[in-house]
């Protein structure tokens, strides 16, 4: 018998540890503080709970946020955005409507932005909600869901300031 003949490593260590048990470790160690990195500053898993946002996004349905999405830039209007009330125990997807420095109301479901009816292409029914006109701060928009058939009583929506958004959705 040839004594320089290693003994063969059974095939589930092999998958499991690798040929090299520190190596192994190492690439452990890295995956998880990548996974560490992507997920608390990168992109947040979040479920939709409530149907404010249907039809565009469904009650249960699950999505990414990306949160460098509006590290660089201002929010857009029509852009989905995701707000965090309470640290990120409490976040809302909205839409922005109104910009920094505009004049928002609704009259019969219609948004009225400056005095101008403004379209809404995003919206399967308008609803009929009624709202005065607020004029937003430097820092501050306006953001609604886009399921007017709610009540308004039962929509979290209004004014809202720039570093509560977190990020946007990623499509």
């Amino acid at each position: 018998m040839n004594e320089n003949v290693k003994p063969q490593t059974e095939w589930w260590k092999r998958i499991v540890v690798g040929a090299n048990l520190k190596t192994t470790l190492r690439r452990a160690i890295l995956l998880a503080l990548f996974c560490i990195l992507l997920f608390n500053y990168v992109l947040l898993p979040v479920r939709v709970r409530g149907n404010s946002m249907e039809p565009t996004y469904r009650d249960g349905s699950w999505h990414a946020v990306n949160l460098l999405k509006l590290a660089a830039r201002h929010p857009r209007r029509g852009e989905v955005v995701v707000i965090s009330m309470v640290g990120r125990r409490a976040l809302y997807l909205k839409r922005v409507l109104g910009l920094p420095g505009e004049t928002v109301s609704f009259f019969n479901g219609q948004l009225i932005i400056d005095g101008r009816e403004m379209p809404e292409p995003s919206l399967t029914d308008r609803g009929d909600w009624t709202l005065p006109a607020v004029t937003l701060g430097g820092d501050e928009y306006f953001v609604a869901g886009d399921n007017r058939a709610v009540p308004l009583e039962v929509h979290t929506l209004g004014t809202v300031k720039r570093k509560k958004m977190i990020g946007g959705i990623l499509r």
